[in-house]
């Protein structure tokens, strides 16, 4: 337990900071790191790694599909550089799936159909999902509130809904999937993020002198249920792939954690629904 809080403390602290500097290339540089970790440890649960071009065509496409965005913003490149990193950037996927496919040709006895697909998928899911909280970090008037909530809307729920089940859990939700999440647990969740998100909103609002009505307390209340629900379905389709694969953690970078990966199943599926939301049903108004 000692492990667990001291690692949680230092990831959180070491969050704080990249937070702080959110308006600077450390952020997306930060970021990039998480998603080449946590791709990585994708790869190795589906035992992926001995496929070593495929491997590091997922790792960098990853990586690089969050670094070159925000460097190409930064203009840090003189004009003639700038272009030929726009036109790599733009080949970058399909080379990267090129490698991939090229990787599976070469060991057809050992490189499964499963493995490539599964590879694919995860650097588009977990890419794509980083480039929208790039996105909201981009947000000219709440960047760092979006940014924030996107990525604690996920653990918000989990808090809500572990007390929840500690508390009344009785019915058991995926027994075979996740034995301690409970029907209650989820409901608490549910409930807890709606709640908490009306007041979160409610809060920052009034700090910030915006109008905030009966329109804007259900929508943010839907935001937080939304997130909750969509939480739960991305911790469970991580518990899924685990079980499969006979594994516990998909790593041990923060010990008494597990991976990364561990950290932010949920958060791979909220802030996709979060960016969406907020993009479709505007809650807060442009700061004057």
């Amino acid at each position: 337990m000692e492990q667990r809080i001291i690692s949680g403390v230092v990831g959180a602290a070491l969050l704080a900071v990249v937070l702080a500097l959110h308006k600077t290339l450390v952020f997306p540089f930060a970021f990039a790191a998480i998603v080449g970790v946590i791709l990585f440890e994708l790869v190795r649960a589906i035992g992926g790694l001995q496929f070593k071009l495929a491997t590091g065509a997922v790792l960098a496409y990853g990586i690089l599909s969050i670094i070159l965005p925000s460097l190409l913003d930064a203009r840090i490149f003189g004009d003639s550089w700038q272009i030929a990193v726009l036109y790599f950037y733009d080949v970058l996927m399909p080379v990267c799936l090129t490698l991939i496919f090229w990787d599976y040709m070469r060991h057809p006895k050992t490189f499964t159909i499963e493995q490539g697909a599964f590879m694919i998928a995860s650097m588009i899911l977990v890419v794509n999902s980083f480039k929208m909280l790039l996105a909201l970090n981009h947000d000219e008037n709440h960047s760092l509130f979006y940014v924030i909530l996107a990525l604690c809307g996920a653990w918000i729920a989990d808090t809500g809904a572990y007390f929840s089940g500690v508390a009344m859990g009785k019915t058991k939700l995926c027994p075979e999937i996740s034995p301690k999440k409970t029907v209650e647990g989820f409901i608490g969740g549910l409930v807890s993020n709606t709640l908490l998100f009306v007041l979160i909103f409610f809060l920052y609002a009034r700090a910030n002198g915006i109008y905030f009505g009966l329109s804007e307390a259900l929508k943010s209340g839907l935001l937080g249920l939304v997130c909750a629900g969509v939480s739960v379905l991305g911790d469970l389709t991580a518990s899924v792939i685990k079980r499969q694969k006979g594994i516990k953690d998909y790593g041990n970078i923060m010990p008494g954690h597990g991976g990364l990966m561990d950290r932010f199943d949920s958060v791979l599926f909220v802030i996709p629904a979060f960016y969406w939301y907020v993009q479709l049903f505007p809650i807060l108004y442009p700061i004057f």
